[in-house]
């Protein structure tokens, strides 16, 4: 049998193309990266107005969230506030089993709302040892029962994923999430170290979410 001709004109054709298909896909891609980094914090620190409660919730994470708590409290918005004890870490537990002191959140959000003007009588915990925001959420529900409503506080970062998570236990009308003052989210977040660590992290988390992950 004769060899086969190959037809050099035509692969090179063909390999023209195919270049090109990937150069229009990586521009493409690349337009969408850059259109994501600009809309990711938009929607991850867009917070709502603040508005008449049942009750202020302080998500765990960071104690000094509570000094937005205690603004809205002294602003007459709810007349209570939820705390909430998140599971010690892993390294707390370890210092706890040895006898070496270290202050568990939930105490040191408590001491910044007392200092803040928040009556400790005003002041309930949530729940104890909760390891993620869908924990939370589902402890407020159950707190707050039928009818009441929330305004929940959280770092500007986590304010995206808190109100989807929340909103699948209570109707979007019972409560409203806002990100702290108290807690600046520079623009450009990818400028700042701490801001470009949270905003990779909660994009992640997100993700995770979506997926069916709850941690």
């Amino acid at each position: 049998m004769p060899p086969i001709p190959i037809d050099n004109g035509a692969i090179m054709h063909c390999f023209r193309r195919c270049a090109l298909a990937f150069l229009f896909l990586a521009a493409g891609g690349t337009a969408a990266a850059i259109a994501a980094v600009f809309l990711i914090s938009d929607w991850l620190t867009r917070a709502d107005q603040p508005a008449p409660a049942s009750a202020i919730v302080v998500l765990g994470g960071d104690p000094t969230r509570a000094l937005e708590a205690a603004e809205l409290y002294r602003a007459g918005l709810a007349p209570r506030v939820f705390i909430t004890a998140p599971i010690r870490a892993r390294f707390e537990q370890r210092l706890d089993r040895i006898g070496v002191p270290y202050p568990r959140e939930e105490d040191l959000t408590r001491q910044v709302l007392v200092r803040n003007g928040v009556p400790d009588s005003a002041i309930t915990l949530l729940g104890r040892d909760l390891v993620s925001t869908a924990q939370e959420a589902a402890a407020l529900r159950r707190k707050l029962g039928e009818s009441g409503s929330a305004l929940v506080v959280t770092s500007p970062y986590h304010v995206g994923r808190s109100r989807l998570i929340i909103g699948r236990e209570l109707a979007r009308e019972r409560f409203r999430v806002l990100g702290s003052r108290f807690e600046p989210f520079p623009d450009p977040w990818w400028g700042d170290r701490e801001a470009a660590r949270n905003v990779i992290l909660e994009s992640a988390k997100f993700v995770f979410f979506v997926v069916g992950g709850r941690f």
